[in-house]
């Protein structure tokens, strides 16, 4: 239930309001590199923080606007551009009405995995590449369960498995019990990082099962449940005897297995296609009938978007027309396209008589979107130095044995780039993560692409913190002197598509600052107390 904060108790709202204002609310920080900033990203940065921190909980309601603007002695423009921002993040929701406001949201993957799906379809990836970029990804976690999951843990994930076996026959409910599973396989791995990195994929990748199980006559589907059911079988039997290896080699079976059954080879060349289950999740029965209407009709949008009826910079017609052609109030349009602006999918203009415009997804939204979820997963830098170390080896490995010579060409150029400026470490900082951007880029997999953009999102992020601390000066001279050998070596490895001495290059690099992380106070250190 939403706490107002004018109200409650300093304990119960976060906030301690004296003589009428909110002392405790954070200003701008002009003191900070910060200071070049516009005013209403300096209030939205702090309140992001303090979100993503826990200060403000789900569910609590911000005060009114008149005193967020006394309290903070901003304009109503500022604040409500602020507000803006976060909305966009999905870190509040503004509700309309008399008892509506600002309310504070937790991120979760939800959000997070349909705008990857989103950018996914866009960008044309296909199923193959959602089952790699999962098996390069997921079997580590499940050895990783099997040595570190508690009983308890182990417990829940016999438990769910118990009701995806009683759901088999509802294409949506088992679609959704496999989801909870595999998500709870990755959850008890020990690794947030991982959980959030896996549970994106995961869920663009129910859309296909959903599409696969609902649409092939019952005996079939009937085969596909039974082999998830026992992959996953294996898989516990194996947990449950702290049998790492086997674990690990049982989820690369059942991830082999389930898509084999899934999709035939051709298909799974095909572009995904996340639609049937964006429309079936849109018109579950729960919601009022308002928000189920805008839900559908938001939804609508984003299957236009992403099969490419609606292409980037592309006008929707004006408000009565969309209206007219949904079958919905004006109002229930309304809350439709807010929510689609909330996601950056569309610009809504005041005042343009044209209907709204079509933004496509990008990247960097994504890797932002995916790294707002690990903030506010109190994740520790030494988590995240944890999942470079199991997941980016592997992945150069695959770039490695699928290089294309224009990829090798840019990788040399970069790899003399470097060489030259080894002593102009903010330089060498730009080209490092040119570098390891062009890298990744070669395994030629749109889904892992975007994997490394999260890395390289949160990665970016703590290590301009890191390296203005005393422990952090060894992110300086030498480490660039060693990252450049590093890269050198890979380009070689590449080069001759080594694949095992491009992993073992990449292992060696990551290796140690794992362990460090680890070992020392900075790895304790939360990765929102890091990033600006």
């Amino acid at each position: 239930m939403a706490i107002d904060l004018m109200k409650a108790t300093p304990a119960q709202s976060g906030f301690a309001p004296t003589a009428g204002r909110l002392d405790a609310l954070p200003r701008p920080s002009w003191n900070t590199p910060r200071r070049t900033w516009k005013t209403s990203h300096l209030l939205a940065a702090d309140l992001r923080r303090q979100i993503l921190s826990g200060e403000l909980v789900a569910d609590q309601r911000l005060p009114t606007e008149s005193d967020l603007t006394a309290a903070l002695e901003v304009s109503r423009e500022t604040l409500r551009e602020a507000l803006r921002i976060l909305e966009s993040e999905s870190l509040i929701e503004i509700r309309r009405g008399r008892s509506g406001g600002a309310v504070v949201r937790r991120p979760g993957l939800a959000s997070v995995g349909r705008y990857v799906a989103l950018l996914l379809q866009v960008r044309k990836a296909t199923v193959a590449d959602l089952e790699e970029a999962r098996s390069v990804i997921e079997p580590r976690a499940a050895l990783e369960v099997a040595i570190r999951a508690s009983d308890d843990e182990l417990d829940r994930l016999v438990a769910l498995h118990d009701e995806e076996r009683r759901a088999e026959g509802d294409p949506l409910s088992f679609a959704t019990a496999v989801v909870a599973f595999d998500q709870a396989m990755t959850d008890v791995c020990g690794n947030r990082s991982i959980a959030v990195i896996a549970g994106v994929l995961r869920d663009i990748y129910a859309g296909q099962v959903y599409a696969a199980v609902g649409a092939t006559d019952p005996r079939s589907a009937a085969r596909v449940a039974r082999t998830v059911v026992a992959g996953h079988s294996s898989f516990l039997d194996a947990a449950l005897r702290r049998d790492a290896t086997v674990a690990k080699e049982a989820w690369s079976d059942y991830l082999i297995n389930t898509s084999r059954l899934v999709l035939r080879r051709r298909e799974s060349r095909d572009p995904i296609d996340v639609t049937p289950l964006w429309t079936a999740q849109a018109t579950r029965v729960g919601e009022e009938p308002t928000q189920r209407a805008a839900a559908v009709v938001a939804t609508e949008v984003r299957c236009r978007i992403a099969d490419g009826r609606l292409q980037d910079g592309d006008r929707l017609p004006p408000i009565m027309e969309l209206a007219k052609e949904f079958g919905v109030s004006r109002p229930t349009l309304r809350e439709a396209l807010r929510i689609l602006e909330m996601e950056r999918l569309l610009d809504l203009r005041p005042g343009d008589r044209a209907g709204p415009s079509i933004r496509h997804p990008a990247s960097d939204r994504a890797a932002q979107l995916a790294g707002n979820v690990l903030e506010a997963q109190q994740t520790t830098v030494a988590d995240f130095a944890r999942a470079v170390q199991l997941i980016e080896p592997a992945m150069m490995e695959l770039a490695a044995s699928r290089v294309s010579r224009s990829s090798l060409k840019t990788l040399r150029a970069i790899e003399a780039d470097m060489a030259g400026c080894v002593d102009d470490r903010p330089r060498f900082v730009q080209v490092w993560r040119d570098g390891i951007t062009a890298a990744f880029a070669s395994t030629r997999n749109p889904a892992l692409a975007v994997v490394a953009e999260m890395l390289q999102w949160v990665r970016v992020g703590i290590t301009a913190t890191l390296t203005q601390t005393p422990e952090g000066a060894r992110f300086s001279h030498l480490d660039c002197i060693r990252r450049r050998q590093a890269f050198l070596e890979l380009v070689e490895a590449m080069a001759t598509q080594d694949s095992s001495k491009a992993r073992s290059v990449w292992e060696a690099l990551v290796r140690p600052t794992a362990a460090y992380d680890e070992a020392s106070e900075l790895g304790h250190l939360l990765v929102v107390d890091l990033i600006g």
